[in-house]
């Protein structure tokens, strides 16, 4: 819906270099949102489950250095998008 709206107020893929970045740029960011989401979910299931509580350890932690290696990346990913000009 996001890019329908950029799309009618007139920021087309063909209009700028940028702008196919930037469509690059949220498709990544929704594919990786979508894995930490089935991550979690996967975690939080394997805790309903009543699974050994090392294989929820081992859930958790990976889900933790996942979201936690995104939130660089991103944290990275802006900096150089606003001081690489």
């Amino acid at each position: 819906m996001a890019w329908q709206n950029l799309r009618a107020h007139g920021f087309h893929i063909s209009t700028r270099t940028p702008t196919p970045f930037f469509y690059i740029l949220t498709g990544a960011h929704a594919v990786h949102l979508v894995g930490g989401l089935i991550v979690l979910l996967y975690a939080g299931v394997s805790s309903l489950l009543h699974r050994p509580i090392e294989q929820r350890r081992i859930v958790v932690e990976i889900a933790t250095w996942y979201w936690h290696f995104m939130g660089i990346l991103w944290v990275y990913i802006f900096a150089l998008l606003q001081f690489g000009r």
